[in-house]
């Protein structure tokens, strides 16, 4: 093939995608679909490897997407039919928690099996203990809602109504979550159009060949990119706060990283045993965090199979990071998750410091559920966190994680108009990010008042005692929390494994989300770099001198003299 119509082909599939998640923006009934983008779709060929993902799609979805199909085509083998619609959410087969449910559409031309489209969304409530599927101190997955193994969900074009009433009896809002699948229907039914139309242009030799090609090239740039790594054996770990409050264990992400050639050996082995609560990870999700964080490291190379075959992951069984059944798995996102994400980032550090970066924020999700004006509602909320900073400039601040790039915070009016609550801040967080040479970026800070109703709260979220670390001398970030009526004389903790919480109408909610890790030491930070982290409010002049030796004077300037002796001082006590 030659290299034109290679490239127009590989970017009609991206461009398939992106139309797939446009359709999907505009019909789907969540606000976490429609506005937060909480997605991800992929087009896939027919031996069931990714071939391409779209602009917006969710790291974490395109790469579990993949097991999902295998669960697919092992399950169904010969049965798989054109007009077959496929849903799942198994977590243990191919998937995130619950809440994340895949749709796949199968393709054929002339009864051959050529190809697959699937989207994959955040679904507000599937059922369980809590309003918004969220348990954290769950025992067994059967308090966090409906698992649905991979089956069919419309069978050669014509709707099983066993598998829509299952799902109408059993999730919250029920109109919403059958309002949410048939978008998802739909949007595959625009992939599917739009593929063919690619193979009506170019035939279907082309348009697979332009797979098999695109796959290839991927693994062969990232194969190049790993031999520039030296060969060796590197350490990472990471912490989970605690299993749940009721069972306050730290868990531990251990990571022995071997490079050996063109190749990658991710070996979980010593990591803690499965958590008594929701802090576990399935293997798919563990797998799909280590490729997430090597493709951060190499933005260039197209996300595909080809990325994920030079690499070698080994997850011990009944470990937090490949969990079995029955054990819960709501808080993966939020907790195992994003230690495998740290425990990898730590780990290349060492062989790769110039690409390395600090450890960015830990997600918090957190729902709210309950009835206002006669209406029962769920509202999903997911914070946004600073990143790490790296060898040449400091971390972004407020972004969705690392594994969330696509998505969006939904906007202060979306929750305003359909929710009784109001907002009362919602700002950058100074002083959040981990000092460094290069520091990261600052977090956000946020806090809601309930204006009607009752409610239940509960969260997922992790960092309140194991902040995000920074690398090569940087400090980590800033602890998170989350806090119920901050700076009253009722205040409380609610910390960020709350389940169930009641609040009253006048509650305030404030939500801290951390900053991101340091890169080197800060007294090597040049001083007017600080002044200007204070004049743009990232960094307080208190913060200024105590975490980077650097006095600010009243004018924002930096007091030379008084700096270089405070640096003096800090710099002595710290050999001593």
């Amino acid at each position: 093939m030659d290299p034109i119509t290679l490239s127009v082909i590989t970017n009609g599939f991206k461009s398939i995608v992106n139309e797939m998640n446009l359709a999907l923006f505009r019909s789907a009934y969540s606000p976490v679909i429609t506005e937060g983008r909480d997605i991800g779709g992929a087009v896939i060929d027919r031996k069931g490897r990714l071939v391409a993902q779209g602009d917006w799609d969710l790291a974490v979805f395109v790469a579990l997407l993949e097991f999902s199909l295998k669960g697919i085509i092992e399950g169904f083998g010969d049965d798989i039919n054109p007009g077959d619609v496929f849903i799942m959410n198994d977590p243990f087969v191919g998937g995130t928690h619950f809440n994340d449910v895949g749709v796949v559409r199968p393709l054929f031309s002339d009864g051959r099996l050529m190809a697959f489209v699937a989207v994959c969304g955040h679904w507000a409530d599937v059922g369980g203990q809590e309003p918004g599927s969220f348990v954290a101190n769950a025992r067994e997955h059967f308090q966090e809602g409906l698992r649905l193994p991979p089956m069919k969900l419309y069978i050669r074009g014509e709707p099983n109504r066993a598998v829509f009433d299952v799902i109408n009896a059993n999730m919250r809002i029920a109109s919403e979550r059958l309002g949410d699948v048939r978008a998802q229907v739909g949007a595959t039914q625009v992939g599917e159009q739009r593929l063919n139309e690619l193979a009506g242009k170019y035939g279907w030799d082309q348009v697979t060949g332009a797979m098999d090609e695109a796959i290839a090239h991927s693994e062969r740039m990232l194969r190049q990119e790993i031999s520039r790594i030296p060969d060796g054996t590197y350490l990472g770990e990471d912490f989970v706060d605690m299993e749940s409050l009721d069972r306050p264990i730290p868990k531990r992400v251990a990571l022995t990283l071997t490079v050996e050639g063109d190749s990658m050996h991710f070996d979980f082995t010593g990591s803690d045993p499965e958590s008594l609560s929701a802090s576990n990870s399935t293997y798919s999700s563990t797998a799909s965090a280590v490729f997430v964080t090597v493709k951060s490291l190499f933005p260039d190379i197209p996300m595909n199979h080809g990325v994920f075959v030079p690499i070698r992951i080994t997850a011990p069984e009944r470990t937090i990071v490949n969990a079995l059944p029955p054990r819960a798995i709501s808080s993966m996102a939020a907790t195992v998750y994003e230690k495998v994400i740290g425990a990898a980032l730590l780990a290349l550090s060492g062989p790769l410091p110039e690409k390395a970066v600090g450890t960015p924020y830990n997600l918090i999700n957190l729902t709210i559920g309950g009835r206002y004006r006669n209406t029962e509602f769920v509202a999903y909320l997911y914070s946004e966190g600073g990143f790490g900073a790296r060898s040449t400039k400091d971390g972004a601040p407020g972004l969705v994680s690392l594994y969330g790039g696509g998505a969006k915070i939904t906007p202060v009016e979306v929750f305003e108009r359909r929710y009784p609550m109001v907002f009362e801040e919602w700002a950058l967080w100074p002083d959040s990010g981990g000092p460094g040479r290069y520091r990261g970026g600052v977090g956000s800070r946020k806090t809601f008042r309930l204006v009607d109703a009752e409610v239940r709260l509960s969260c997922l979220g992790d960092r309140e005692h194991y902040p995000p670390p920074g690398i090569l001398g940087g400090e980590p970030g800033a602890n998170h929390g989350l806090v119920r009526n901050a700076g009253g004389p009722d205040e409380e903790n609610l910390t960020l494994k709350a389940v169930g919480f009641p609040l009253q109408a006048g509650d305030t909610v404030t939500i801290l989300a951390g900053g991101g890790g340091g890169y080197g030491d800060p007294l090597d930070r040049d001083p007017e770099m600080v002044a200007e982290d204070v004049r743009q409010g990232y960094v307080s002049v208190a913060h200024a001198a105590e975490a980077y030796g650097v006095v600010i004077k009243q004018d924002g300037e930096v007091a030379v003299e008084e700096t270089a002796e405070l640096r003096s001082g800090l710099k002595s006590r710290a050999a001593s």
